[in-house]
């Protein structure tokens, strides 16, 4: 059963990346802020590598996760399925900070904008028409992250399930308490 749910998790993820109104498609990160309170944000899955575990969002290299990361490279991921009632947590490492002409080159063109903004992400402005882009100078990065413990939560009658996966025990799997 382990090695289902484990398979199972990897799908989901993959599926996410295959198909856009896929509800893993779309999670929260959470990293530590330079303040050390938490900060979480919506971020979008653009890759996955199930054989490495890896999960790759692109980033405006200005943001203030881009700082977070560089001070602590610990993160986590949360992703939820409301018609499954699955929630899907990853805890990670930063493993890959850098951009990347060429797939920013292969970005769609009205998704560029989100990199190219001569205003830094948070920053105050007049109004939200105030914005303005320099497609010239793109802000964009590539961050790779790398697992070590994921956990895997169904909420089912009449037992919830819940397991654990951990890099460090070649992620076999165990049993936990919902």
């Amino acid at each position: 059963m382990l090695i289902s749910i484990f398979s199972d998790l990897k799908k989901q993820l993959s599926s996410a990346l295959k198909h856009k109104k896929h509800p893993f498609r779309y999670g929260t990160l959470a990293t530590t802020g330079v303040d050390g309170s938490p900060h979480l944000r919506t971020v979008v899955l653009r890759g996955f590598d199930q054989e490495m575990l890896t999960l790759t969002i692109y980033t405006d290299s200005r943001s203030d996760k881009i700082k977070e990361l560089s001070q602590d490279p610990r993160a986590e991921f949360l992703f939820y399925d409301s018609s499954q009632f699955l929630q899907l947590r990853i805890k990670v490492n930063l493993i890959h900070d850098a951009p990347s002409k060429e797939i920013y080159n292969q970005i769609p063109e009205p998704s560029k904008k989100d990199y190219t903004s001569i205003f830094v992400p948070g920053e105050e402005i007049k109004a939200p028409d105030a914005v303005t882009y320099n497609y010239d100078q793109p802000n964009f990065t590539e961050l790779i992250f790398e697992a070590y413990e994921l956990e895997y939560l169904k909420l089912k009658r009449p037992n919830h399930l819940r397991v654990k996966f951990l890099l460090n025990d070649d992620w076999e799997g165990s049993f936990i308490a919902p």
